[in-house]
């Protein structure tokens, strides 16, 4: 028994399994949200990322946990309804963003789960009512104290805050804390660097309040652990928009997912892969003289395999009834260019059989023919051939 063909598939389907697995875990890596360093990075360790605040809310049971893309909120949001999400607008993508985009977020994150670090004039229009404009500190403030017109109590308990570059104006719906900048500037157009709306938003003016630098030392970590710990759960949402195609449009190779564009990457490598090892050369390559020299016997035999594969029964029964023609003529000491009536009427002489016997042995079929017709047909051409053969080797009569 031949286990030579078993063996080489389950090679190949061992493999194929393998390469599947791998390819498989490289696409749970890539949709993995990365916990990126840098600018408010939850695991950057340095000033300007959030390590500090985001091992505070870790040691009191508060998972942080990030995303970059829309579907990665949403799939967040779906396993948390309750979650508070952290916007910052890291990339800037916030700043370029459609309005569908815009107010799928708004739709998606109720207003009183939302906590922004930095803001831009997109998210004042679209997900805070009550935030009317945003100031720069040139310089900055190195201490703020807590004015005494603030309402929120997180504000009242951190006390006094430090290094804020920014502020925003608030209107009637929302309450402000900790006033910044000129006091040429106070009245309606004050700016505060902690705000919150009606609509429970809050606002961190200056996104480096949270970083490991504003939270030294000063009331900014608590104010911090009062924003992002009313849930058990924070999603730090840093958006990359590019990788997300908007509402109305259609998604471009460039927008496609991270799973979808490295999954497409690692199947062409498995595609070349898997066309490497079919193609691959199993032994020496074998040298034969030119021209190669093939046998009459293994042309015939390679022929009548591939009829049979192809079922054309009635092909081949045409040409072993040609070559049957030319062997009688033979036989009979006939020209090759003696007609086929000749042949057979001469045939039937030899014989003593009718004409319109051997005639309905060489006609064509009129329809599709078995196989087991077709052997039977061939059998009797040979044993008419076989007859004409003895009739002319057998002696005459008067030499016995």
């Amino acid at each position: 028994m031949n286990t030579r063909p078993r063996r080489k598939f389950g090679l190949i389907s061992v493999v194929a399994l393998v390469v599947v697995v791998w390819l498989v875990i490289m696409i749970w890596i890539a949709v993995q949200p990365q916990r990126a360093g840098g600018s408010l990075g939850i695991d950057e360790e340095t000033g300007p990322g959030a390590a500090g605040i985001t091992s505070v809310l870790e040691d009191q049971g508060i998972a942080v946990r990030p995303a970059q893309t829309m579907s990665q909120l949403r799939n967040e949001m779906e396993q948390t309804p309750n979650a508070t999400v952290l916007f910052h607008d890291k990339n800037s993508a916030m700043q370029t963003a459609s309005y569908e985009r815009l107010q799928e977020l708004t739709e998606l994150v109720p207003a009183d789960q939302r906590v922004f670090a930095g803001v831009s004039e997109p998210q004042m229009s679209h997900m805070l009512n009550g935030i009317d404009g945003i100031q720069g500190i040139p310089g900055g403030v190195e201490e703020v104290q807590l004015d005494n017109s603030c309402a929120v109590d997180a504000a009242r308990e951190a006390g006094t805050i430090s290094d804020v570059s920014s502020g925003v104006v608030v209107g009637d719906n929302a309450d402000g804390c900790f006033a910044v900048g000129d006091e040429a500037m106070a009245g309606e157009h004050q700016a505060y660097a902690y705000a919150q709306t009606a609509q429970g938003s809050i606002v961190f003016a200056d996104a480096q309040m949270l970083s490991n630098y504003g939270l030294y030392e000063n009331g900014t970590a608590t104010l911090a652990t009062w924003a992002l710990g009313q849930s058990d759960t924070v999603i730090w949402f840093q958006p990359d928009f590019t990788l997300d195609a908007d509402g109305d449009g259609d998604l471009s190779p460039v927008q496609l997912p991270d799973w979808a564009r490295m999954g497409i990457v690692w199947a062409i490598i498995v595609t070349g892969i898997g066309l490497f090892f079919i193609g691959r050369r199993t032994g020496p390559v074998i040298t034969e003289p030119l021209p190669a020299e093939v046998s009459t016997a293994e042309t015939t035999v390679g022929r009548g395999r591939m009829y049979a594969q192809a079922k054309h029964h009635g092909h081949a029964l045409t040409m072993l009834q040609q070559a049957s023609l030319a062997r009688l003529a033979r036989l009979l000491q006939l020209s090759a260019q003696t007609p086929p009536d000749e042949i057979l009427a001469q045939t039937a002489t030899q014989l003593g059989r009718p004409v319109a016997e051997l005639h309905g042995l060489y006609s064509p079929p009129s329809d599709e023919i078995t196989s087991r017709t077709f052997v039977t047909w061939a059998q009797h051409l040979q044993d008419l051939e076989h007859q004409v053969r003895d009739r002319f080797a057998a002696p005459p009569k008067e030499s016995q």
